[in-house]
């Protein structure tokens, strides 16, 4: 852990706002003791940091966004005949997507490719649906 991360970790942490006024305090302290070359790594660190940061953002945003998109229709699909018909996987496995579940320590997600055919699927059952709802006109 390099020194943005545990500064990081330790602002996690604050509670009040005297909590916050005395880290103003040591980040003020330590950003005037250190040197040009030291700020520069320090300035580098941070980027990454603030890089990593929003990926992580950009990450949970998308796996937020297709599970509120999924929601309502939840109850009224199968996704354990979605997974098997057009993912060749179980039902657990689409669900781990869905929910963002651990997965060997990181949360399981769709790739792109999973996110087109996830897209596809729906659209074939749209159309299921549809023409089932004509025939009944």
């Amino acid at each position: 852990m390099n020194e943005v991360e545990k500064l990081l970790s330790e602002w996690n942490k604050l509670n009040t706002d005297e909590e916050k006024s005395a880290f103003d305090v040591k980040m003020k302290s330590l950003i005037d003791s250190k040197s040009k070359e030291e700020m520069d790594a320090f300035a580098e660190d941070f980027f990454r940091g603030a890089e990593k940061a929003c990926k992580e953002a950009e990450e949970l945003i998308e796996f937020v966004t297709i599970r509120l998109q999924l929601e309502p229709i939840i109850p009224y699909i199968s996704l354990s005949t979605i997974a098997k018909e057009y993912f060749g996987k179980s039902r657990n496995w689409l669900y781990q997507r869905i929910n963002g579940n651990l997965v060997n320590g990181k949360p399981a997600k769709f790739s792109d490719e999973e996110k087109k055919t996830l897209k596809m699927a729906l659209e074939d059952i749209t159309h299921k649906l549809q023409g089932v709802s004509i025939a009944l006109n």
